[in-house]
């Protein structure tokens, strides 16, 4: 079980990475002066977005037929005060309001995916490093 969330948390690091630096091409690239292909970097701004919230907001998931921090570490403290986090509430929430079930509601009330600047300037990345380092505690 471990093994599984080292590579989910490893994969969301580099999503976040890779996200933050898509992000920033598609904000130069909308420069009139620019050539990219801002539709395409649009597209992938999305995609890795929607993979970050899906699987991000899984590692907090609480059904036991998952393979979750609340599965693999039940009551644990520091999974709590992570999942307490601001970034992490609104991932959750997007998760599964827009990006895994498109809530009519919310969508009627002009709620969309959680902004690119808002990911990149969180501490999300530091929150999956401490999820992490709980992975190697309990080796």
């Amino acid at each position: 079980m471990d093994g599984y969330l080292k590579y989910v948390v490893d994969n969301c690091k580099a999503a976040f990475d890779e996200l933050c630096k898509t992000n920033k091409e598609l904000v130069i690239g909308m420069s009139p002066k620019s050539n990219a292909d801002v539709n395409h970097l649009g597209a992938m701004d999305r995609m890795i977005k929607d993979y970050l919230v899906i699987r991000v907001a899984g590692l907090f998931d609480k059904d036991t037929r998952t393979i979750s921090f609340n599965i693999a570490f039940p009551q644990n403290q520091e999974v709590e005060k992570i999942e307490h986090e601001e970034i992490i509430k609104k991932i959750i929430e997007n998760r599964n309001r827009f990006v895994g079930h498109s809530d009519r509601d919310y969508i009627m009330a002009n709620n969309f995916i959680i902004p690119t600047d808002e990911i990149c300037s969180s501490n999300l990345k530091s929150l999956l490093e401490k999820l992490e380092h709980l992975l190697f505690i309990d080796e």
